[in-house]
């Protein structure tokens, strides 16, 4: 069933007879085999790091083996078989060693390039929406003037904002990663590596598909907390901007409603909507930081989140509770208000627990490694 399956895809033949004279195609199971020839190991070998009995594999040959890759048809995994003439006293394994570790390193820097492209394209994003929104403002309040500049002035400021919100779908999603692309064409297309001799007798092998899954650091559940934190940070940021103009711009045409009678009523109910927007704004904002600093994985003393996320679900309820659900502000508003909520705080402790669990495997491997000094001293003494 499967094997029917496998040949529904198409395949140019003329392409694989081509490639056939190059790589051993074995077109029954869809899977090529690519012999690299090597006069000498130290041509794989990043020769300025490199220690007594661990060899890390160079990164442009890497490169060079990814750019290869590309060339077999989608459809078919891939065998690498590493053909060396001299050794030169190299150890196959430890080679085999340093290629993994080489593809290890590259998906750590991968997943940090990520996070802080995607950070940049969440800046972006908010710097975009927060001119754009000063524009609808000054263009529905007037501030502009009514004569041809105002026109002028809301075309520039909608431009501008355009313009960091593309740069932000260019940053986010159509600038690829070269990282990426390398480590993601091994782990995705890649079925073997293998060292081999001038005879072609392998001296090392290994199942890449198996060993690839060691690479991703980050479980489902953290780049899931991560998620969380980015959207709900910048979610956050924005709203507590909202929130601010609203204030400043609110004021004026509350007093205008009394027609210049200002009672103790109207004060005291206005001091009440002030303290509290007040204190959603500052919540927000320094909730929206401290997401995005853990996001992008900056130390954040875990008691501020904590209080930022209480106070979020405490101000939404009194503010619900005193107006409804549908207030002046909109029930879209307040509904999207309760998701970002529930998104910081899965989020946030999620997060708090995934941290937690990694110091204490982090103090676990230090604990082993001491004890196995320890056995390791007792038994020279002896």
């Amino acid at each position: 069933m499967a094997k029917n399956k496998k040949y529904k895809t198409i395949v140019n033949k003329r392409e694989i007879d081509l490639l056939n004279k190059y790589y051993e195609i074995d077109n029954e199971n869809r899977i090529a085999t690519m012999p690299l020839h090597y006069e000498k190991a130290s041509d794989l070998i990043n020769n300025k790091i490199i220690s007594k009995d661990n060899y890390l594999f160079d990164y442009d040959e890497l490169t060079l083996i990814n750019d290869m890759i590309k060339r077999i048809p989608i459809m078919y995994k891939v065998n690498i078989d590493l053909q060396i003439d001299d050794y030169e006293d190299y150890d196959s394994k430890e080679l085999l060693a340093g290629f993994n570790d080489a593809m290890e390193l590259n998906q750590y820097n991968y997943q940090r390039e990520n996070r802080f492209k995607f950070l940049k394209a969440a800046i972006l994003l908010l710097v975009g929406i927060s001119i754009l929104f000063t524009m609808a403002y000054a263009k529905l309040n007037g501030l502009f003037g009514s004569d041809d500049r105002a026109s002028v002035y809301s075309e520039i400021l909608d431009i501008i904002g355009w313009v960091f919100i593309w740069e932000m779908v260019t940053v986010a999603f159509l600038t690829p990663s070269e990282l990426g692309v390398n480590s993601n064409m091994f782990k995705l297309r890649v079925r073997n590596v293998s060292f081999s001799n001038s005879n072609k007798e392998i001296l090392a092998t290994e199942n890449l598909t198996d060993k690839a899954r060691e690479w991703d650091s980050e479980r489902r559940i953290e780049k899931a907390s991560r998620l969380a934190l980015l959207i709900s940070g910048v979610s956050f940021l924005s709203l507590g901007s909202i929130d601010l103009i609203d204030l400043l711009t609110s004021l004026p045409s509350y007093f205008s409603v009394y027609e210049g009678e200002v009672t103790a009523s109207a004060i005291f109910t206005l001091i009440g909507l002030t303290a509290l927007t007040v204190v959603i704004t500052i919540v927000e904002v320094f909730g929206g930081i401290s997401a995005l600093r853990m996001y992008a994985s900056k130390r954040v003393k875990k008691v501020f989140p904590i209080i930022f996320s209480v106070l979020l679900f405490a101000v939404l309820i009194i503010k619900v509770s005193l107006f409804g659900i549908s207030t002046t502000s909109g029930f879209a508003r307040n509904i999207i208000a309760i998701i970002l909520d529930l998104f910081y705080f899965f989020g946030l402790y999620s997060y708090i627990i995934i941290e937690r669990n990694k110091r204490k495997n982090d103090q676990k491997i230090v604990k082993d490694s001491e004890n196995s000094t320890k056995i390791e001293e007792n038994d020279i003494k002896k």
